[in-house]
């Protein structure tokens, strides 16, 4: 042995993160296929997402419609539309399909075997993810439909784009359905196959409410009114899975960077249940409760009270636990370990954020924009954490990934902070320009922080992409 060689094996790994060994011997090249699909429309989305982000930002900064062109109403509704579809729809369930097929992979690949019709519906899936994103996308740049700024799910109301969002929706649930078959063989499923499978069943339930939605629109509510009405109960129901996905990646993250799970994987069983049964009482709503009534509407609102706090607060509390423990592992460990302790402080503002909303002014936003940035970043994290590292792609750039989960973090709490504090002044949210009404140093002050915020989120958000793009082009192994 050389001196070199006595150097090299002394030396530290280039790399931080250890490959999860859940799945070794797991992937076949079907699901390797499926799998790099799924990591990349999400990444393409969020592309396109952050470009129109800074775009809308830009646009709401005091005098913005003095210098830019694209500051009219009708730009910025449909930027709004298009930004929250690419940022919170594709994004989110692209990670969703990525989860879903390491899931699957890890119990198929402990049985058998991959079959056809195994292979033929995650193609189908994840081919026909990628046709929605340019579905989604062609009506917004040709300017057709007319923009419903509906909560959750606002849409152009366009063929196309309803055709788009329909495609998304059953290529997801094919490789949902798929993990959920395999469940309903396994008797005792490992604790994140069991969270991925819950948060597909929350999906499921998801889309029966839609269906059940549009079978049940009332009379006279025009366009604007069904597509709320539409995505209203869906919506809610959506966000029980994304919590649940949120949930299941701190606790794959710490699996894989601190060699410790923050609960036992019983309990998180247990509590992703408790999440599956909340998002059950969604469909019931529609069978019990006049459609589109002020009741049925105020109770799925509470479901949020009711059915999310307590599992929420119980992982995220041992995700805290276990990190003031390790506190010295957190520090110098991999920095997905910094990007959940960003995604903790983040979600726990805008909770307390969401105790004092307003439903009309800009303080609405400031609560769910922290909250869905939290789950981003959680997501991101994942990327380093698993995708990546078991797709052969791995990087030891630790300052730029810290860098990365700082900016997204601290810019969306200063865009959050701003809009909650012009929302106290009443600035109404979803207004571009001079509509808004800054005629006051204050408003101009605290929407200029909301700017500033996103502009710095927007960067963390770049640097990602470019970062985890340059990585699932280039060729396997470490960049250096």
């Amino acid at each position: 042995m050389d001196e070199k060689e006595v150097l090299a094996r002394a030396m530290p790994p280039p790399v931080d993160t250890a490959v999860d060994g859940n799945f070794a011997g797991k992937i076949t090249p079907a699901f390797m296929h499926e799998l790099r699909g799924w990591v990349s429309l999400p990444l393409a989305a969020l592309a396109l997402a952050g470009l129109l982000a800074l775009l809308l930002a830009a646009s709401r900064v005091p005098g913005a419609e003095k210098v830019l062109t694209w500051t009219g109403d009708s730009f910025f509704q449909k930027g709004l539309v298009a930004h929250v579809t690419f940022a919170f729809v594709i994004w989110y369930m692209g990670v969703h399909g990525a989860l879903t097929v390491l899931m699957t992979a890890q119990m198929q690949g402990a049985r058998a075997a991959q079959g056809f019709l195994s292979v033929a519906v995650g193609r189908i899936g994840v081919y026909g993810a990628w046709l929605s994103l340019f579905l989604l996308l062609g009506p917004v740049l040709a300017d057709l439909g007319e923009p419903s700024l509906n909560n959750y799910i606002p849409v152009l109301d366009h063929p196309v784009y309803y055709a788009g969002l329909a495609l998304l929706a059953v290529c997801v649930a094919l490789p949902v359905l798929r993990l959920l078959a395999l469940m309903a063989r396994e008797r005792n499923p490992d604790a994140a196959v069991f969270s991925v499978a819950a948060a597909g069943l929350i999906y499921v339930l998801a889309l029966v409410c839609i269906v059940a939605a549009g079978l049940t629109i009332p009379e006279n509510v025009g366009r604007q009114g069904a597509n709320e009405y539409l995505m209203w109960g869906g919506g809610h129901v959506l966000q029980f899975a994304n919590t649940a996905l949120m949930l299941c990646s701190f606790y794959l993250i710490s699996r894989a960077a601190l060699g410790e799970t923050p609960l036992p994987g019983s309990w998180l069983k247990i509590l992703m249940l408790v999440l599956v049964a909340g998002a059950a009482a969604g469909p019931l709503l529609y069978l019990t409760h006049e459609a589109g009534g002020a009741t049925q509407r105020d109770l799925f609102t509470r479901l949020y009270w009711y059915a999310l706090p307590l599992p929420t607060t119980v992982v995220l509390g041992s995700v805290a636990l276990l990190l003031f423990r390790r506190w010295k592992d957190a520090m110098s460990g991999a920095p997905e370990i910094k990007a959940i302790i960003v995604a903790l402080f983040l979600f726990a503002y805008g909770g307390v954020l969401g105790f004092f909303e307003g439903s009309i002014d800009t303080r609405t936003p400031s609560h769910y924009h922290a909250m869905l940035i939290a789950v981003t970043l959680a997501f991101m994290a994942l990327y380093f954490a698993l995708f990546l590292p078991l797709l052969g792609r791995r990087t030891k750039r630790r300052k730029l990934r810290t860098t990365m989960y700082v900016l997204l973090g601290g810019g969306q709490f200063l865009h959050s902070t701003g809009l909650y504090l012009a929302g106290l002044e009443g600035v109404l949210r979803k207004t571009p320009g001079a509509a808004q009404g800054l005629d006051s140093p204050w408003k101009i002050a605290t929407m200029s922080i909301m700017g500033l915020g996103g502009l710095i989120a927007v960067v963390g958000g770049v640097i990602f992409i470019f970062l985890a793009g340059k990585m699932l082009v280039g060729k396997p192994g470490p960049e250096r």
